[in-house]
């Protein structure tokens, strides 16, 4: 009705013909709010405190003002419209109540109408008044677990930043715009407001229960300059998946702050009935309800339940058009709210509500299972875990079981960098570049524990916990890596026949396609040991297995002799010549610098042209020296990559790793699964797809 129709008429001196029954029940956007704890096998009219029916809207609307209106009775026009046929009865039966017989039933498009109408004579009126079940919201099928022990309400900044206390209800600084023309309450009885809101922001969300909020709450207008330097736009709202809602910019606001601001005071009361728990739920989420709009942090009880409950509110307000569960992902997203790094209760959390039925966000169920493996240990013992579905903690718990056994495993190997079953099963084994090959792993043990005080270090927390953390796995594989680097050949690949049988046999040429290795008396193979090492341990091959090796053979026998007789200026020239050999065997002058100042390459070829090499050759000893930084590699190789596309992989210290076979549970069996971290993405795998050189060599 428009205001100046308002001002002439006094409605408190119209004489309506007395009902029967009393007044409708009164519509309130809590009676469309289901009870999260309530039983999800009760029927449809469980959650309705007014029977099937409620009112949806009542409009007046005065077409003139003769001067006997107060004397005349109204007449008009009622009308009842209902989209379903069974719905039929209860229409009579409300329209019974008011004390009208419905005259005609009509069939229309959108279901039947079952009205009643008689003339105006002096003064016309329509009355409207439409009927309709509230919107029925999804009522969860699983119990929140997590609230049982949650102690108090905690905020979620995002970013990675952890949870902290909360205690802002009374009155929220991050929801107080002082610019702001609209007081928002908790309930009738509170006496102060908690938060300041820009009704253009609530208008441009088209919700019609906020809109009838601001009709209901509306002081006036006010006589104070305009907060704003051009009228907002509800377009500059967006309500779509792309993009999160965002409100119009405070760019141009004055900033007033005066009181002489406020046009609007809206309530939100809680549920007539309801624990105190209840309660304080309903109060958050419209809390959160104001934060999703002026994307600002999270708060709850804990972070699954924030989330479900928020959304629910989502599809009570908005229009229908909108898809709230995409909205709420952005704002998630907006908001950094999935980086759970280091937060197990929050990766619990964020796990548990990306798989929910109405959500099945991909994205985010990958961040919150990865992380929650990464944390298994911890993520167990907090009760937000409960809230993860029996599949998922399925899933969760057959995952860590098997990132841990690569974890022991590669402890196992690189504590004291054992890797002698390279040898194994093979005549090499007794050949004395053996020697060689164990001086170099006692050299990695000497070089490591004097870098950490300690090889393997100590535990982190606990002293009978793993010893080998992601940023170990890191610092090993940038120094390997680097040594790789410098000595690689990479001009020398597997071979590729369409044999099964003789496919990686062979170690060849790329530029000709001729084998590297011939057997000879003094040699062995290297490729039969690596080919064995790969296939026993079912590792990917690595894509360049060979090394640069020295051209210039130096006779062991010479070597002793000299060394036998006296110290002189020959054997000062052989030592020399054999530090040359090692030093043109390398790739030391096309290297960017930082793989040449790797501080385990620096300490390797000092040690490499220094070492007594005794009865084996300087090829030999390369070879030997190869063989176990091949096998450090394949190590390394199965924990150093994260799993693909994951959000946030910075600042945590567990394994980002895990098997995601079976993933998503709710995944169709012609649906892709995830990408899981892989060997072939690690270093020697991705270092040839590049230009190698000095720009792009650095590992």
């Amino acid at each position: 009705m428009s205001s100046a129709v308002e001002d002439q008429i006094d409605f408190s001196k119209l004489k309506l013909q007395p009902l029967d029954a009393p007044p409708p029940p009164r519509y309130s956007e809590e009676q469309g709010i289901p009870d999260a704890t309530a039983n999800p096998k009760t029927n449809d009219d469980a959650n309705y405190k007014h029977g099937p029916w409620l009112l949806k809207k009542t409009s007046v609307h005065v077409e003139s003002t003769p001067s006997n209106v107060l004397d005349d009775n109204l007449s008009g026009h009622v009308s009842i419209s209902t989209t379903r046929s069974d719905e039929k009865r209860p229409t009579r039966n409300l329209l019974s109540k008011i004390g009208r017989q419905p005259t005609s039933d009509k069939i229309h498009e959108d279901g039947i109408s079952i009205s009643d109408s008689h003339e105006a004579s002096l003064f016309g009126t329509t009355v409207s008044i439409e009927a309709a079940r509230p919107r029925k919201l999804p009522t969860k099928q699983r119990e929140m677990k997590g609230l049982e022990q949650a102690a108090s309400v905690k905020r979620w900044a995002g970013d990675g930043k952890p949870a902290e206390p909360w205690g802002k209800l009374i009155k929220d600084p991050e929801l107080w715009d002082t610019s702001g023309d609209v007081l928002v309450y908790f309930g009738y009885q509170r006496p102060h407001a908690s938060f300041r809101i820009r009704s253009a922001i609530l208008e441009a969300t088209n919700s019609e229960i906020i809109k009838g909020k601001l009709q209901d709450g509306f002081k006036g207008t006010s006589a104070a300059p305009s907060m704003y330097s051009s009228p907002p736009d509800a377009k500059n709202l967006h309500m779509d998946r792309k993009g999160q809602q965002s409100a119009p910019s405070n760019a141009g606001s004055t900033r007033l702050g005066t009181e002489s601001l406020i046009r609007y005071e809206i309530h939100f009361p809680p549920p007539d009935e309801g624990s105190k728990t209840t309660v304080l739920r309903h109060h958050i989420t419209t809390r959160n309800f104001f934060a999703f709009l002026l994307k600002k942090p999270l708060v709850g009880l804990t972070l699954y339940q924030a989330l479900v409950d928020l959304q629910q509110r989502l599809q009570l307000y908005l229009p229908h058009e909108n898809n709230c569960t995409n909205l709420l992902i952005d704002y998630v997203s907006d908001v950094h709210l999935h980086k759970v790094s280091n937060d197990p209760a929050a990766a619990a959390g964020l796990l548990a509500w990306s798989e929910d039925a109405e959500v099945r966000w991909r994205d985010g169920w990958r961040e919150g299972f990865v992380h929650s493996c990464g944390m298994f240990s911890h993520s167990r013992n907090y009760h937000e875990f409960h809230d993860i579905s029996h599949v998922s903690r399925t899933l969760l718990e057959r995952s860590y079981l098997e990132l841990e056994a690569r974890i022991q495993e590669a402890e196992g190997r690189l504590s004291s960098f054992n890797f002698d079953d390279i040898w194994a099963g093979t005549e090499a084994q007794f050949h004395p570049s053996r020697v060689v090959f164990d001086q170099f792993r006692q050299f990695l043990e000497s070089y490591y524990t004097k870098a950490n005080k300690r090889w393997p270090p100590t535990p982190q927390g606990q002293s009978n916990g793993p010893w080998l953390t992601s940023d170990i796995i890191f610092q090993l594989q940038r120094d390997f890596a680097a040594l790789y680097e410098y000595h690689v050949n990479r001009e020398v690949v597997w071979s590729k026949t369409k044999d099964p049988e003789a496919l990686y046999r062979d170690m060849v040429s790329k530029a000709d396609g001729r084998p590297v290795e011939k057997s000879n008396g003094q040699d062995f193979s290297l490729t039969n040991l690596l080919y064995r090492f790969d296939k026993r341990h079912n590792f990917f091959h690595i894509p360049h297995p060979y090394p640069l090796l020295p051209e210039a053979a130096v006779i062991n026998g010479e070597t002793k002799q000299i060394k036998s007789k006296f110290y002189n200026s020959k054997a000062k020239a052989l030592e020399k010549r054999t530090a040359l050999a090692f030093s043109e065997a390398s790739n030391a002058t096309i290297l960017d610098s930082a793989i040449v100042a790797n501080g385990l390459t620096e300490a390797f070829v000092r040690y490499e042209k220094t070492d007594d090499l005794d009865d084996t050759s300087a090829l030999c000893a390369r070879k030997a020296r190869w063989m176990l930084l091949y096998g450090i590699l394949q190590v390394l190789a199965t924990l150093s990559v994260d799993t693909p596309d994951l959000a946030f992989t910075e600042g945590v210290t567990y394994f980002l790793n895990p098997r995601l076979k079976g993933a998503p549970p709710w995944k169709a069996d012609e649906e892709a699964g995830f990408e899981e971290a892989s060997p072939k993405l690690s270093y020697c795998w991705e270092a040839p797809k590049v230009s190698w050189g000095k720009s792009d060599a650095n590992p």
